[in-house]
C-alpha cells in the first residue's frame, strides 16, 4: 500500500525528500546541534476512572458490560483479583469472537490485571462462578483506545492512526519519517524472511494517563528456557510497565496484499531486567533499552533473533522490521515505493543528541510512530545489529537512527547472548 505520507508542515516535505538519495557518511558527521532525543511511543488511547466491582467475597456469578463510548478498544483494568479455585472470569467482545480467561490471581500472580484489549467500545467481563466463596475483583480504570487496533477499520490511502496529529519537530525527532515516497511492504511479501520475522512483536502498554504502542523482538539468552524481549527505554522503563504490557506475536496478514490477519498469540505482563535510560547522563544512559522477561515460552513458538557484536558499515542492506502506527507487521526493504533502492546503512559510529558517543547508526529507511524498538537487521546475515530509536535524526536527510547491538550487548552482558559475526 502506497500511502504517500508526507511529513505535516515540513520543508522536508515541500522538498520532495525521498528518505534515499542522502550521502553516507561515518565517524559522528550529523550535526548534533540539529537533533533532539527519541520521541515518546505512540499514544493509542487514555487511561479512564472507571468504577465497578463484585460483593466480596462473591456469591455467585457476575456480568456486566464495561462501555466506554467512541473507543477503538478497551482493555480492563482488575484491581484485588482473586478467584476461588475452578472460578475464571471472561472478557469478551459482544459478538464473543474475542474472548479472553483470567484465573486466580491473574496471569502475574498478584491480583492486578490488564485484560487484553478487546476491539471496538465495548468489553463484557463476566464472572463464571457455580458456588462463590471468593474474594472477587474491583474495576478502577479502562484502557479506552483512540487509535484502532483491528486493521479492517483502516481503508487505503486513509492516514494512518499514528500520523495525522504528529507534527514535525524543529531539529529533528519527528515520530513519523515517511518521506515523500513509501518504501515499506507487508511482510507477508517476503516469505524468505520467515525466521528474522517471527520474533517481532506488537506493543501495547500502559503509562500514566495512557496506552502506547511500540515494538518489540525476542532477543538470543543464554538460556533457551527464558524468553526475554528487547525494546525501547523511551517505550517502557519501569516494572509497572512492564506489569501492563500486552505483547502480540504474529500480528501480521497471512498473504501479501490480503486482508487477512493471522490469529498468532498475546502474552501478558513481564518482568523488569534491566533498562538503560535513552538520554546519557554523567557516565550512565544513552543506549536507549529495555529487557524483559516474559512468561511462558513463546521463544518455543516464535523463535528469537540474535544480536551481532560486528560492526555495520555503510552501504551494509537492511531488514527493518516493524509495526508502524500499530498496525499489521511490515518490512522497510525498500526506500522508494519503485522499489528499486534498497534500505541501507547510511552512517555509522554516530553520536546523536543525548546517545552514548559513537553508538549509533543511521539509516535511509521509513519508520513511523509504534516503531521504536524495532531490529536493525543485517539482510546478509540475519543477526541484529541495531535497535531502532530515532527518526529524522538529521535535518533534511529523511534519516533514522538507532543504537548498535555491540554497545547494547556490552552493557547488557549475560542477560543476552551475542555472535561475533
Amino acid at each position: 500500500m502506497n500511502r504517500k505520507m508526507l511529513v505535516a508542515g515540513s520543508l522536508l516535505a515541500l522538498t520532495g525528500c525521498a528518505g534515499n538519495v542522502d550521502a553516507p557518511g561515518a565517524g559522528g558527521a550529523d550535526d548534533p546541534d540539529e537533533l533532539e532525543t527519541a520521541p515518546g511511543p505512540l499514544r493509542a488511547g487514555d487511561v479512564i476512572a472507571y468504577a465497578a466491582e463484585t460483593s466480596h467475597p462473591y456469591a455467585g456469578g457476575w456480568k456486566q458490560a464495561i462501555t466506554s463510548p467512541g473507543a477503538t478498544f478497551v482493555r480492563v483494568h482488575f484491581n484485588d483479583f482473586s478467584l476461588a479455585k475452578g472460578d475464571y472470569v471472561t472478557v469478551s467482545s459482544p459478538d464473543g469472537t474475542q474472548s479472553f480467561r483470567y484465573e486466580d490471581r491473574g496471569p502475574n500472580g498478584d491480583g492486578d490485571v490488564w485484560a487484553f484489549a478487546v476491539d471496538g467500545e465495548t468489553a463484557i467481563v463476566e464472572l463464571h462462578s457455580t458456588s462463590g466463596g471468593g474474594h472477587g475483583f474491583s474495576i478502577a480504570d479502562i484502557g479506552h483506545g483512540t487509535i484502532a487496533l483491528a486493521p479492517a477499520s483502516l481503508t487505503s490511502g486513509d492516514a494512518t492512526p499514528g500520523s495525522a496529529s504528529l507534527a514535525r519537530r524543529p531539529g529533528g525527532g519527528t515520530p513519523d519519517i515517511v518521506c515523500a515516497t513509501e518504501g515499506r511492504e507487508n511482510i507477508a511479501c517476503h516469505p524468505e524472511l520467515d525466521l528474522q520475522q517471527r520474533p517481532v512483536a506488537r506493543l501495547l502498554f500502559a503509562r500514566g494517563t495512557g496506552m502506547y504502542l511500540c515494538t518489540g523482538w525476542l532477543v538470543a539468552t543464554g538460556d533457551d528456557r527464558n524468553t526475554t524481549l528487547i525494546t525501547n527505554n523511551h517505550c517502557i522503563s519501569t516494572q509497572d510497565e512492564a506489569t501492563t504490557l500486552e505483547t502480540r506475536f504474529g500480528y501480521q496478514n497471512t498473504a501479501c496484499g490480503g486482508p487477512t490477519v493471522a490469529a498468532g498469540e498475546s502474552v501478558m505482563g513481564g518482568s523488569l531486567l534491566k533498562t538503560n535510560s535513552r538520554t546519557r547522563t554523567r557516565s550512565r544512559g544513552g543506549l536507549d533499552y529495555t529487557l524483559i522477561r516474559l512468561p511462558g515460552n513463546p521463544q518455543t513458538t516464535w523463535g528469537v533473533l540474535i544480536p551481532t557484536t560486528k560492526a555495520p558499515s555503510v552501504g551494509n542492506p537492511i531488514n527493518f522490521i516493524q509495526h508502524p502506527g500499530g498496525r499489521p507487521k511490515e518490512i522497510g526493504f525498500w526506500r522508494d515505493d519503485a522499489h528499486t533502492l534498497r534500505c541501507q546503512i547510511d552512517a555509522i559510529d554516530q553520536t546523536y543528541s543525548g546517545t552514548v558517543s559513537g553508538s549509533q547508526i543511521g539509516y535511509s529507511c521509513d519508520s513511523e510512530g509504534g516503531s521504536s524498538g524495532s531490529p536493525i537487521i543485517d539482510a546478509g546475515t540475519g543477526r541484529a545489529f541495531g535497535l531502532h530509536h530515532l527518526a529524522d535524526v538529521a535535518w533534511l536527510s529523511c534519516r533514522n537512527g538507532g543504537t548498535e547491538m555491540s554497545a547494547i550487548c556490552a552493557d547488557a552482558g549475560g542477560l543476552i547472548r551475542c555472535a561475533t559475526d
